[in-house]
């Protein structure tokens, strides 16, 4: 038996009110990550100086396109980091070494894109 949601998706078929709707739940994603995630807020100034420093610095189109890269995919690894913690934690509320070992991972890929990021920054802006 299919599930409900799926034939209900299936049975709407396309409409420009479905996909505003998902866009309104990514952005409510995205603002909610920002609010309960430290790491998030930390993102985010870094990402608006490093656009500050990279107009004020006139960048060359395939310098912004590395900054673009980087910021992307720092953000990117933090949404799936926040994302695997807010299941994890529904799934499996009391302490369990693997869903320990999960999240440790995946802020270990967080760790990784921060630190291309960084090296982006350094390849970019330093003289």
């Amino acid at each position: 038996m299919q599930h409900k949601t799926e034939r209900r998706r299936r049975d709407q078929g396309f409409s420009i009110q479905a996909r505003l709707s998902s866009f309104r739940y990514a952005f409510y994603g995205l603002m909610t990550m920002i609010i309960d995630q430290h790491n998030a807020r930390i993102h985010l100034v870094a990402t608006l100086s490093v656009l500050a420093l990279g107009l004020l610095t006139g960048l060359k189109s395939f310098e912004w396109l590395w900054v673009f890269l980087a910021i992307s995919l720092v953000w990117i690894t933090e949404a799936l980091n926040t994302a695997l913690e807010y299941v994890a934690d529904a799934a499996v509320p009391e302490t369990n070494e693997l869903v320990a070992k999960a999240k440790d991972v995946a802020a270990a890929a967080v760790l990784i894109a921060a630190t291309f990021a960084l090296m982006v920054a350094l390849w970019v802006f330093w003289p």
